[in-house]
């Protein structure tokens, strides 16, 4: 092998090595994440023993020793010469869910969740294996989700609706709003807060999340919302309602059939009806994503969730990176006219494109 090479295959295995090695420690912090370990640290302020760490966090001592042993070896933890242990403060924002934002922590937690159907995606990739996986495999993914979201949202309704001055208005003035793929209601009853003139619908086809979604808007004494199970497919054409605003976050490359989705949130609109459409960032082309940072991560999540759950429906399978060129010319399809075009983003592990079409 030339020298050229040897050094090329070289350098290519010590960033396979080093890929490797960020995702062991990954995991890692994912367990500092879910535990609460990383806050117990930051509230005890100052280097402390296992035992004492283990004591704050109400855990085995045994475990968070090892742990503290991943998280000192992998420069996230320091160790004193006197074998204690502290988190740096500046440390604190992206691991601690209290005393940080703890994005990339909780970020960290959906490796273990995808892992849940590892085996499973296995089997897919066969010719003689199943299309894909349903939505009633996953257990880990709605709470990972629901944290997620959490993290994004700070208790604020999205700033793609209301930095959006039509938007706005529109909600200031008796509007009839459906967020479709609503998850637990969290934008939706935020959204209800802060305008309780307009009324909202969620539409979801996971039971088990509408549970959550209507215990959240009775916990925060909302009048104005109301969640049904339904496929955004299979809405009927003759509904008793037109909304505003139909408004869907990350829903329509999961749904099996895109095309219908469109054409009936098209159908759900008032003449005048608004439809945002807030969807992942990325092209249509693998090649046009090779500089995005979080691409990889997008395209995993996609494989393990997004793209197979529609698969086993018997859909597209479109997948998280169907791209702003794909989506341009479905929404053309189904009749809307683009209004307005923004990207959105609250940190560097977000990537988003918000889309405001109206009716032709």
């Amino acid at each position: 092998m030339a020298s050229k090479d040897m050094e090329a295959a070289i350098s290519f295995q010590n960033r396979m090595f080093e890929t490797a090695r960020q995702g062991f420690l990954s995991v890692s912090i994912s367990v500092g994440s879910a535990t609460g370990l990383f806050d117990a640290m930051a509230t005890i302020g100052e280097a402390a023993t296992p035992q004492e760490i283990a004591d704050k966090a109400g855990l085995k001592e045994r475990y968070v020793r090892e742990w503290l042993g991943a998280m000192v070896t992998g420069h996230i933890i320091e160790i004193t010469p006197d074998d204690k242990y502290y988190l740096p403060k500046h440390h604190y924002g992206p691991l601690c869910h209290r005393q940080g934002n703890g994005r990339v922590a909780a970020l960290c937690e959906g490796i273990p969740m995808m892992c849940e159907v590892y085996q499973q995606i296995i089997q897919c990739f066969k010719k003689d294996g199943p299309n894909g996986i349903h939505y009633s495999d996953y257990t880990m993914n709605g709470p990972w989700q629901d944290k997620m979201l959490q993290k994004k949202l700070s208790n604020k309704p999205p700033t793609f609706i209301t930095e959006n001055k039509t938007l706005v208005d529109l909600l200031n003035t008796s509007a009839v709003v459906c967020d479709i793929g609503c998850g637990s209601g969290a934008i939706t009853c935020l959204l209800a807060k802060d305008f309780p003139k307009s009324q909202f619908y969620g539409m979801d086809l996971d039971n088990e999340v509408l549970t959550k979604a209507i215990s959240r808007a009775d916990s925060m004494e909302l009048q104005n919302t109301k969640f049904c199970l339904q496929d955004v497919c299979t809405i009927p054409k003759d509904l008793d309602v037109k909304f505003d605003l139909v408004f869907c976050i990350n829903v329509i490359h999961d749904v099996a059939r895109p095309d219908k989705a469109l054409n009936t949130i098209h159908t759900m609109l008032k003449d005048d009806g608004v439809f945002l459409m807030v969807d992942i960032d990325l092209h249509s082309k693998h090649a046009d994503n090779i500089d995005l940072p979080m691409a990889p991560v997008l395209y995993t999540t996609s494989l393990f969730r997004c793209m197979t759950t529609s698969l086993a429906m018997d859909g597209w399978g479109l997948g998280a990176a169907w791209g702003i060129e794909q989506a341009k010319v479905l929404l053309d399809e189904a009749g809307f006219n683009c209004t307005d075009t923004y990207p959105y983003a609250t940190s560097n592990i977000e990537i988003g494109r918000a889309s405001c079409r109206e009716r032709v």
